[in-house]
């Protein structure tokens, strides 16, 4: 394996812009773009101009470029295909989270690694955030022994009705988009096993009525070991547009201790000059975006040194499936068992 990796990027849109570009960047000494693609030209041109790498719109050109890893940044009902067709050109894959569109998709991914002898990593992010990873190191470190977890991950998706976020065979919607960044961080945080989920779903914009989909999701999940999960997902709140996209908030009941977590528990810092600003902290309030780059060193190493990520495909695929059973319990409105996978 060579020690400067040869990176391709299929997806140069808006996760592209805000987190892997500059984390690519900051790390060319030890990894090399060499190819973006992706279907609009003038994206692809942009994203090859800025990375020095060759910019292209076809797949199969881009396929056969001389690379060893490819990152799927595309809309999720993409990466399944997008990822088999990478893995069998011979390339590890990082894709984004959620690992894929459906379950079955997942395993069908995880299990074309495993052919391949390649490794699948997907992005999810917060594993790499440092104020999570801190948080949970005080849980060990204090022995709080969480009982309880509730998680709430929240923004004003600011898409038109018609952007594929909407649609739910594209996106999933909120309680997958969203829900797997949650029911990943609880099992995560419990260290056991899900075994039911009750959800709750409201169509709250207009935006989501249209597409009859939901935009605010409550989930209630069971772990082993009489822990209990609140995750609230939603695209529906009225956020300050100078302050931040997202709001996130953390509270853990334990047996021996509480810690509670929100950015808005302190001032916030404000502006004046022409008009009163809120400026932002970070792009993403949920995630700095030094964790994107901390995520991309922890992949790449393990690509050289052959090594397991501390997620792996198969908790991102747990966390799907945690999500889609979230959402067949809206439909019947009832709790829905989960079986150990």
């Amino acid at each position: 394996m060579p020690e400067r990796l040869k990176v391709g990027v299929i997806g140069c849109g808006n996760i592209f812009n805000l987190a892997h570009k500059p984390a690519l960047k900051a790390m060319r000494k030890t990894v090399k773009v060499v190819a973006v693609m992706d279907i609009d030209e003038e994206a692809a041109k942009k994203a090859g101009k800025e990375l020095n790498a060759k910019a292209l719109t076809n797949l199969d050109e881009f396929l056969e470029q001389d690379m060893d890893v490819v990152e799927i940044l595309t809309p999720t009902y993409t990466h399944a295909d997008l990822t088999i067709k990478a893995l069998r050109a011979g390339k590890h894959v990082i894709v984004e989270k959620p690992i894929a569109l459906t379950v079955e998709e997942a395993e069908k991914m995880i299990k074309e690694a495993e052919q391949q002898g390649l490794k699948l990593f997907v992005g999810h992010v917060r594993r790499f955030d440092k104020r999570w990873r801190q948080i949970k190191d005080v849980i060990k470190s204090r022995n709080i022994l969480p009982m309880q977890i509730r998680k709430t991950e929240v923004q004003h998706l600011p898409f038109p009705a018609d952007y594929w976020y909407w649609d739910e065979s594209k996106s999933g919607g909120v309680v997958i988009d969203l829900g797997v960044h949650v029911t990943d961080f609880l099992r995560w945080f419990f260290e056991s096993e899900p075994i039911e989920v009750f959800a709750i779903g409201k169509a709250i914009r207009g935006e989501a009525r249209v597409n009859k989909t939901y935009d605010h999701v409550v989930m209630f999940i069971k772990f082993e070991g009489d822990k209990t999960g609140i995750a609230e997902v939603s695209w529906s709140y009225p956020l300050p547009a100078k302050y931040g996209v997202f709001y996130h908030h953390l509270d853990i009941i334990g047996k021996n201790g509480r810690i509670r977590y929100t950015p808005l528990d302190t001032p916030v810092v404000g502006v004046v000059k022409s008009t009163f600003e809120m400026p932002r902290f970070s792009p993403m309030l949920s995630t700095f975006p030094e964790a994107f780059e901390a995520e991309l060193r922890h992949f790449f190493e393990c690509i050289r040194s052959d090594c397991e990520p501390v997620v792996t495909a198969k908790d991102a695929l747990i966390a799907l499936y945690i999500a889609e059973k979230a959402r067949e319990s809206i439909r019947k409105g009832e709790p829905v068992k989960l079986e150990v996978m």
